[in-house]
């Protein structure tokens, strides 16, 4: 989990144009520019480690981790403005010697898979955030739900195609293959999901339980207070007193149900951080046109 925030974290900040070295081995500096310090909550230079060891070797570094503070506000920054990012595999393809082609540039296209990073936050009286990926696999075109944010090497992958390669529009199939993949990561939540209400009706009958047992000492002193008061000459009047306070017992009983049970009740919130769209060239028609595709290999 320590590598995959590492490279989340060093991925936004280069996304955001701010530069990052590693000073030494597990600390990281960046210079902040003066409009992100405030939200850094830093000066010109931000140092961090993703190592809880050098964390506790100094005192001036930020420790970055799944449950720290700068990290959580990174995601929420991610998951506030999704970005979709096309990428092409930056290596030379190399045509195969029996695929009867003349040029690199015949009957070749960009074959697209799609990867989609996802914030997940179960709120059930506290709030837990995890950080979960959906892949297509490039095979059989299944979309695979992985505990882990899925991240590029920069180096295998450029943001402009070559042009003597075919390139389709993606079109409708990504919205489709994003909305299958927000179901599958649903279908695989759920037994957690299922998990945070269990605890939270177990919670909420041991609050409730406690205030029960208030309520009945209140009720029991009530009603003693309702006996002694029976030979009153103003009987009727405090009986119809204490009633009343006896009513709004069961008032606040309710009222005290609805507040724990929407305290404990399991809140889930699916965000997406980004989406990467992955284009590989294969040989043969793109799709569009009908025929079968064959990969190309890749140096």
């Amino acid at each position: 989990m320590e590598n995959d925030i590492q490279q989340l974290v060093l991925a936004y900040f280069n996304m955001q144009g701010i530069k990052c070295k590693e000073a030494e081995e597990n600390v990281w500096v960046a210079q902040i520019p003066e409009k992100d310090q405030k939200f850094y909550n830093c000066g010109e230079t931000l140092r961090f480690t993703f190592n809880r060891e050098k964390a506790e070797l100094y005192r001036d570094i930020e420790m970055i981790s799944e449950g720290s503070f700068l990290f959580r506000k990174i995601v929420e920054k991610l998951g506030s403005t999704p970005k979709v990012s096309r990428v092409f595999f930056g290596h030379q393809p190399t045509v195969p010697e029996d695929s009867g082609l003349k040029s690199l540039a015949e009957k070749m296209h960009y074959k697209t898979t799609v990867a989609f990073n996802f914030k997940v936050s179960i709120d059930c009286d506290q709030k837990n955030d995890k950080l979960y990926s959906v892949v297509e696999d490039g095979k059989d075109a299944s979309l695979k739900v992985e505990n882990k944010l899925f991240t590029l090497d920069l180096n295998d992958f450029s943001e402009e195609p070559d042009p003597r390669i075919k390139l389709d529009e993606p079109g409708p199939e990504v919205l489709k293959k994003y909305l299958i993949a927000c179901q599958e990561l649903e279908k695989s939540i759920q037994e957690e999901v299922d998990k945070y209400r269990k605890i939270g009706i177990e919670k909420c009958r041991e609050d409730m339980k406690v205030f029960d047992d208030y309520l009945n000492e209140q009720k029991a002193e009530l009603l003693q207070k309702k006996e002694n008061v029976s030979f009153h000459l103003y009987f009727f009047q405090k009986e119809e007193e204490i009633d009343k306070l006896i009513n709004n017992l069961e008032e606040e009983r309710k009222r005290k149900l609805s507040e724990l049970e929407d305290k404990y009740k399991v809140k889930v919130n699916i965000s997406l951080i980004n989406a990467l769209l992955l284009c590989v060239p294969e040989s043969g028609t793109s799709k569009t046109s009908g025929s079968t595709a064959k990969v190309v290999k890749l140096k």
